[in-house]
């Protein structure tokens, strides 16, 4: 009887352990989002986003509160001319790192609520087909400092 009325801590137990455990396979690093003059309303995140899985993660969608909306993009070759294009998804391969970087993929984000200070956080949200959620932690910095020198 004592083991029966213990079960659910276990399945709750188990399932966070799980949770957890899918969430620690996605290592992000050199997050940053582009500090730009305050009257301009929308701006990027870069960041490295390392799966240390055995299985593919596919992202769908970012968000932010510090601003309206944030969608995936990327810049592509069309007809000799360089564009932005919202991704309806990115695939980080199992066990690669894809860069998001000027130039490539990001974060596009529109509608900052108020102007970014440098140094300032911020936290971003992206989300796996499978509604899994990834938490990016992002530091405002002038443009050309985004590309973050790793530490080992």
């Amino acid at each position: 009887m004592k083991f029966v009325k213990q079960q659910p801590w276990l399945i709750f137990i188990g399932l966070l352990v799980c949770s957890f455990a899918s969430s620690a396979n996605i290592k992000i690093s050199d997050a940053t989002v582009r500090l730009l003059p305050p009257t301009v309303p929308n701006t990027a995140a870069y960041f490295k986003i390392q799966n240390t899985s055995n299985k593919d993660v596919v992202l769908v969608s970012a968000s932010t509160d510090i601003a309206e909306k944030a969608e995936l993009h990327a810049h592509v070759m069309e007809n000799g001319m360089m564009s932005m294009q919202q991704q309806e998804q990115i695939k980080i391969p199992a066990g690669e790192t894809v860069a998001f970087k000027p130039g490539g993929l990001h974060v596009m984000i529109f509608g900052l609520k108020k102007p970014l200070s440098e140094n300032q956080r911020v936290l971003i949200t992206l989300v796996s087909e499978d509604q899994k959620t990834i938490q990016v932690a992002a530091k405002a910095v002038m443009p050309g400092k985004e590309k973050s020198h790793s530490h080992h």
